[in-house]
This record gives structure tokens, sequence and C-alpha cells, in this order.
């Protein structure tokens, strides 16, 4: 019988670029050479040479074997992904046998060495046998491609034609069937154990080098390497092949022909390069990608790294410029409130120069009349049986804090005292008070009560909104004067809610059940408080002078495939992908702020997101799980997009996305903004958008550049690209000489954004301060977490010159900032030649915010004292009373020495 070796390799190539390597063949060259008629075959894996025979027997491959139990055809299948089934069928027809194997699902399966043999020993060859060889859904009516065998003979000694037809599997119509024929002369010896018969040698594997890789826009161009696994007996081709999907344009933004072919020479394992052109455009834009593939190899079979993605860095990126000259920040100390604490609301009393921190169980008492040299003065404890503090507020001596119930499903509580923490009142509000604030005009206090459910969602509590009455000061306090105000009247609206964007998504919940209240805001006339629903992407508006809920509006979504909101989405690259991506985010602001220009109110948020994580109940997906499939007609690269490189490792959310019936989702949902949005306050309609400013500036920052999108617990760079990156946590607004500055904390990576959003429709940047180690891979540290922020005018600070005060939760410190172009005493001079002092009263010394020549005068005007190129003076030799301090820019201030 002629014998001759005939290789066909199936190579599936799916989009997410699973393969599976099939090869048919037979043992020895037959006399033909090329032709592929007139031969036998047998079936092996090119990756692991597996031959095997019945127990205790050789294997005999000429279906002439005088014995009949020996297989005639091994099967060896490998590289089978999760969700993709292999069925084999060989049928021959003398015998009525078929051995079929299939649904093989799940994990990786090697079945290298199944047996496919026929006890009549009449072998393959028959009328109507066959081979029949399919990979896809087992659940479709035609999957079967067959290579059929026609009975040209009676016996089996005669030829009989090869016809083995390209495979189309199930989602990719590009599976293509390749042959290679190796001719020679063979002797029909019927034992492969016998002496001289030598086992086929597997092809070399071609693959790319690496997956991926970035390139500047002006660099001209890349270059890929192709390597082989060792050096083929006969030269070796394979195509280069751009894929469809991508934002890169070609010959836009990069050249290529549709196909570049490579070739490894006979006896080389030498690599093989392509350059690929890149095109500068010139303009700002997003970053951009595309991708090509190895297809088509003829000598050599493909590996498991067959596609290669290009990342286009735009080399035009406009960076917001600092303005320093308008409020010139300056970082003046930081204090440590409790080394095995936490630090994360703090309130500022102007009459006492106190600070209030909350630290976990209680709260920290700190004397703020020195900035410089800040310390405790007292701990105010929390009443037993209680879950932690929440929140704290004071107003003209009047002390508030927020405390959780245990379990914290419970109505919480507020507890009023003095700033010492004596004669305490509490009060019982609605379940989990999570942040509080007084009414400008110190009448009352508001609470914003989340109600979040316990862990396995079995309790789900209304999120509500406390109003308390303190008109009667400390001591007329009582239950009486709480009204807690529900969201019941939109119990019958959750279909108007749902179609208007608020996110009402809980497992049974009511929509009183599901809204969870955040973070107030309020009305500078104290008669509107606005209410952050963080969860549900959406605001409450109340009217405090009713004491009821007029509304709940979304706050909507935020398209990040517009330039302007592009992002970085991946932490498994090394590089900054600043890129657009077909993902909307969920603003869901944490912290909010109201203020009113020219009699226009707004609303300013910190986008952060936060999704809903229970043992019960978990919204949160990666865009590769089971239950979370992307409709094909919307991502036809939905593939491309999970790799995790691109989108497959951030979080996105099961409870929207999906804008029809069916279990496929529409639109891919992220959360958070990574900015801060301004938004008119009785509409909610937005006004601006810092897009993708946070990361833009972090990322071309010359100290934090190298720890981009770290988090708030380490140093690795790029940690939180995948999830909410910088992570806005609070904000507030303040007017500051006729204009309003916006400081919006950043959770992550730290430190404070300031903006000028005088004009709310364009909001300019002027500054971006951080206290954090920055060493890319060493330990965190610095100030880490910023929480919240405060705000002290020049009128109400210490030194006369305006601070802010940030604490950090997960470093449990305070971060003291001086605003050192707002001060008592700018009015004549300019802006930039003022300086800041503290404490005042001093003592033994007095500081400055600056490096400066400094003279201390009598009221008399008699020269006292100086110093040059310093920032404190000693005070020790000077007597009690009032002086003078001049710079050398002849800026002066009052120093009260005690």
């Amino acid at each position: 019988m002629k014998k001759t070796i005939l290789l066909l390799t199936l190579l599936l190539q799916t989009i997410g670029f699973a393969q599976v390597n099939l090869q048919i063949t037979e043992m020895f060259p037959g006399q033909d050479g090329t032709d592929l008629t007139e031969d036998w075959f047998e079936i092996y894996n090119s990756g692991t040479v597996a031959w095997v025979s019945g127990v205790n027997e050789d294997l005999y491959y000429d279906d002439e074997s005088a014995d009949a139990a020996d297989a005639d055809v091994i099967l060896g299948i490998t590289d089978i992904q999760p969700g993709e089934t292999v069925i084999v069928l060989i049928s021959d027809n003398a015998s009525g046998e078929v051995d079929t194997f299939s649904n093989i699902w799940g994990a990786v399966v090697d079945l290298t060495g199944i047996e496919i043999g026929f006890t009549d020993g009449a072998g393959l060859g028959g009328s109507g046998d066959s081979v029949t060889l399919w990979l896809g859904d087992p659940n479709m009516s035609s999957p079967f491609e067959t290579a059929s065998y026609p009975d040209t003979a009676a016996n089996d000694g005669q030829s009989y034609d090869v016809s083995l037809t390209a495979f189309s599997t199930v989602g990719n119509a590009n599976n293509a069937v390749a042959t290679d024929a190796l001719g020679g002369a063979m002797n029909d010896v019927p034992n492969i154990g016998s002496p001289g018969n030598v086992l086929p040698s597997t092809l070399p594997e071609v693959e790319f080098t690496a997956v991926y890789d970035s390139v500047m826009e002006n660099d001209t161009s890349i270059t890929l390497t192709v390597s082989i696994s060792e050096a083929p007996t006969s030269d070796v081709t394979v195509d280069v092949v751009l894929v469809a999907g991508g934002t890169a344009s070609e010959g836009v933004d990069f050249t290529f022909p549709t196909v570049q072919a490579l070739t490894f020479l006979s006896g080389s394992t030498d690599d093989q390069t392509l350059s690929i052109p890149i095109l500068d455009n010139g303009a700002d834009g997003s970053d951009l990608y595309f991708m090509v593939m190895l297809e088509n190899a003829i000598g050599a079979s493909i590996g498991s790294e067959a596609a290669f993605s290009v990342y286009i860095l735009d080399d035009d990126t406009i960076v917001p410029t600092e303005n320093t000259s308008a409020l010139d920040v300056n970082f003046l100390s930081d204090y440590l409130v409790d080394v095995s604490g936490t630090a994360e609301i703090t309130t500022y009393d102007a009459a006492s120069q106190r600070l209030f921190v909350t630290n976990d169980e209680s709260i920290e008492v700190l004397d703020f009349s020195d900035p410089s040299s800040i310390s405790p003065i007292a701990t105010i404890g929390l009443p037993a049986n209680t879950d932690g503090v929440q929140s704290v507020a004071v107003s003209d001596g009047l002390l508030a804090v927020a405390i959780a119930a245990d379990p914290s499903t419970d109505p919480g509580f507020v507890m009023f005292s003095d700033i010492d923490g004596n004669n305490q009142v509490i009060v019982t509000v609605g379940a989990l008070p999570d942040m509080i604030t007084f009414t400008p005009d110190g009448t009352k206090l508001v609470s914003a009560n989340e109600g979040e459910p316990n862990g396995d969602y079995t309790i789900d509590p209304e999120g509500s909104i406390s109003v308390i009455d303190v008109t009667g000061g400390l001591a007329g306090i009582d239950q009486s004067d709480v009204i807690n105000i529900s969201f019941n009247a939109f119990d019958s609206q959750e279909t108007t809610l749902l179609a208007e964007g608020v996110r009402i998504f809980g497992p049974g919940a009511t929509v009183s059940e599901d809204l969870e209240p955040e973070y107030i805001a309020v009305s500078d006339d104290s008669q509107i408080a606005y209410v952050a629903l963080q969860e549900n992407n959406a605001m409450a508006i109340v009217d405090l002078s009713t004491n009821m809920v007029t509304d709940v509006v979304a706050f909507g979504l935020k398209d990040h495939s517009q330039i302007e909101n592009s992002l970085d989405t991946s932490d498994e690259t090394d590089f900054i992908f600043d890129a657009t991506w077909p993902i909307y985010g969920m603003y869901m602001p944490d912290g909010i702020d109201y203020f009113n220009i020219g009699g226009q109110s707004y609303i300013i948020t910190a986008n952060e997101g936060d999704a809903r994580d229970y043992n019960g109940y978990a919204e949160e997906r990666k865009l590769g799980d089971s239950d979370y499939v992307l409709d094909p007609s919307v991502f036809g690269d939905a593939d491309i997009l999970a790799l995790e490189t691109n989108l497959g490792d951030i979080n996105v959310t099961i409870a929207s996305g999906n804008t029809d019936t069916d279990p496929e989702f529409e639109e891919i949902h992220v959360y958070g903004g990574r900015s801060f949005s301004i938004f008119e306050a009785d509409t909610g309609n937005l006004v601006s958008d810092s897009g993708n400013d946070f990361e833009v500036i972090t990322a071309a920052d010359a100290t934090y550049g190298a720890i981009f999108n770290a988090s708030n617990s380490n140093n690795s760079f790029k940690n939180r690209s995948d999830n909410k990156g910088p992570e806005p946590e609070a904000v507030i607004v303040e007017e500051i000489d006729g204009s309003y500055y916006a400081f919006v904390l950043l959770e992550r990576i730290g430190g404070v954004m300031i903006y000028d959003v005088t004009i709310p429709s364009a909001p300019v940047f002027i500054q971006y301060l951080n206290n954090r180690g920055s060493v890319a891979g060493d330990p965190e540290s610095g100030d880490l977490g910023p929480e919240g922020i405060v705000f002290v005018s020049e009128d109400d600070s210490p030194t006369g010159t305006a601070l802010i005060i940030v604490s950090n939760e997960v470093s449990a410190t305070l971060t003291i900032y001086s605003l050192d172009n707002v001060s008592l005493s700018l009015n004549e001079y300019n802006l930039n030649d003022n300086f800041s002092m503290f404490p005042n009263p001093a003592t033994h010394q007095v500081n400055f915010s600056k490096v400066d020549d400094y003279q201390i005068y009598d009221m008399s005007g008699r020269l006292i004292k100086q110093v040059a190129d310093s920032k404190s003076l000693n005070l020790e030799d000077l007597t009690s009373g009032l002086y003078i301090i001049n710079n050398s820019k002849g800026l002066s201030k009052k120093l009260l020495i005690k």
C-alpha cells in the first residue's frame, strides 16, 4: 500500500487567540511526493508526539494488520480553551462502528494518545467511511465538515482519494486548512516498532516575542519581532495580517499593507523583524492602538503568541499649566493624629482655634493656634454599643458627631456636646448617618443616613435625611427636634426614575430602601439641601422649609469615547495609555458642594464611583465573566476589548448597561468619572466636567508621574488604572477676593487639585499639591488617603493667612497648606510678596511660610532684631508686647509676643 506523509494543520484562530493544533499525518513518505491522493493517514498532536496502542500491543498503522485490535487512528488535540467544544467522529462503515469523543468543556484539555480502533481489521477505506472533525457549538444543526474516502475498489489494498475541506468554526469565518506533503521512498513495514522506522519530527513554532509594545507618535516606526522555536529543514513563511478593530487608522496613524510575509530560512533560528511606520499627526488627541496577527504559516505551526498590540502614545498632549501666582498655595505642616487610628473628617472652630477629627471610635480635639505645632487637647469617646464615628461638624461652639449603630442597619445617632465633649445629648436618626453638616445660618443640623444593607443583603434599611432643630442651643436639643425625611413618596415612581437614569437595583429593594444618601450641601440661604445618592448616581433635592424631598435627579453618564474624556484603563502595561474607549462612566460622586454666582446656583461633585459589593449581592464584573456578555451587534470587537491590556481588567457593573430585554449588554458602564463636575443645582443639567485633566496632570507631574494612578496603600505604578483611577473624593468651593476656587481631593494618588471655577462652564486649572512619598516600588509614605477638607479663611486663621486642612484616612495625618496670597494684609501689596507667620501670638519663636529676610520692630519703629534667608525668628530674648514684622519686599504684619 502506498503511503505518504500528509500534514494537515487546522489552526483555529478566534479573535481571543485561542488555538487548536490538529495534524493528520502518515508515518512514512509515499512515492508520489506532493500529491495528496492515494494516501493513508493517521492523526497525531504536533505539540506532544505520543503514539499509543492497545494494552501490551505494538501499534500497527497498516489497515491490513494481522492484529485487528490495534489502533488505526491516533488522535491528539491540545489547547482547548474554556467554553469550546471538540467533537471527533470516526466512522468505519464496514464494521458499522462509530467512535465519538465530544463535549469537552472547561479547563484546558490534552487528549494526546486517545485511540480509535476498529475490531474488524478492515480499517478506513470502505464505502461510506469518513472522518469528521468539528469545533464549535454542539447545538448547531449542521456543524460537521467531513473528510471522506470514496470506495474506488472492493478491497483495502487499493488507493482512494483524500478530500478534506476547510473547517468553518462558529464565530470565525477565517479558519483555514493548510497542507504539506513530504515525498520519498518507503518500505511497507507493518510494525512501527520494526528496526529502521523513525517517528516523524514536529514542526517548529513561530510566534511574536511579546504580545504588545508602545511607541511614541513621533518615533517614526515600531519594530515587531517574530521567533522560531527551532531551525526548519526547509524555508518557513508566515503572514503578518492587520486585525480589524482598534482605534488607530491605517494610512492616518500608521502604514501597513494588507499582508506582510516573513521568511525563516532553512537551518536558521534567526528572528525575523517587521518595521511598521508610525505617522505623526501633530494634533492633541488620545492615545491609539491597532493589532496584527500571524496567519498562514507554511512549514511551521503558529505558537500561542499569535497576536500583537501596538499602542501609539500621543506626543501632542496639552497639559494644563499651573498658575501658582493666583493663590500661591504651599505646604505648611502635617500632623499625625493617631499612629494606630485614622483621620477621616475634620472640622474647625475659629473661636477656640481647635480642630475636631474623626478617629474610628472617638473624636480627637486638637489645638490649632499654631499650625506648625499642633497639639492634642482631649479625646471624646462614643457611647457604648455603637459602631464608630462617621462624621463631625461644629457651629458656634456646638459640636455634633454622627455615630453608626451596632448593627449599622439599626437607626443611628447624632451626639451633641460643647467643644470639650461635655454635656452630651444624643438623638436617634436614620440608619447609618454618614455625613452631617450645619446649615449656613446655624439653625439646623442635616444628616445623610445612608441605610446600607447588611452583608448577606437580607436587611436593607431605608435611606433617609434627618433634620435637627438646634435653635434652642445644646441644652434645648431633644428627640422632638428631629425630623426624619423618607423617600416613600418615590416608591411608586420606580419605572420613571429608572428611565431617567437613577440606578435602583438592590435585590428586592423598594426605591426607599435602594436610595443611599451619601453627602449634603446646603444652599447659602439655608433653604435647600442637595444630597448625593452615590450608588444611585443621582441627587435628591430637599426643601428644608417643608422638610420634603422635592426631586430625585440622575447625574447621567460620562462618554469616554470622547477625546476630552480619555483615561488609562489597564494596570497590566508599563506605560500610560490615555485613550478613548466605548465605555460610559457613572459619575457617582461622594463629596459635593454648593455655590452661587450671579444668582445661579450650582452643585460641584467629586466623581469617585462606588460599587455594591456584599456577600449577598455584588454588581462588579469583568468583560470576560460568563454572565457579562456584550451584544455582538454593538461590540464587534468584544474579544479585543477584553484583552487585559485594554479593558479586560477594568471593573464594570452588571446592574446597568443592558438597554433592551435580552441578556446581552449594549453599553459598558464603569465606576466614577475621574473628574469633578459642575451641575445646575435646580435641574441637574451638566455645566462642565474636568474631563481627563486629573490623569493628564498627574501623569505629567515631575514628582508624582512616577507613581501615576498608584493607590493610597502602595506606590505601584498604575495600580488603580483598572479601578476608578485617581478617585476624586471630596470637594469644596470658596469665594476668595471675588473669585471662586474649587479644591478637589484625590483619594488614591493623593493631594488636592485647585481650579478657578468663577466661570462654571470653563474651569481653569490653578495648582496641584501632594505630600506623599513618590518613589515607585518603595513603601508608601507621607500623607495617604485624603478624605476630608476644610477651608480656613484669613479672618479665622491663627496665622492671618488662609489655610486648607486635609485629613488623610490611611496615614491618619492632617496636611496643612497655606494660601500665601490670601492674607489680611494683601490690599496694598503685590500678591507674590506676601508671607504668613505662625504662631501668632507667639512665645519662643515665630515661623514664616517663605524663606526671606525679616526684621522685627517695636511699636515706636525701632529695629529690634533681624534674620536673613530664614523661615523663622527666635523670640526668647524679647519681652511681651506687640511688634511689627517686615519682609524684604516691605510687607508688614503685626506679631503679638506673649
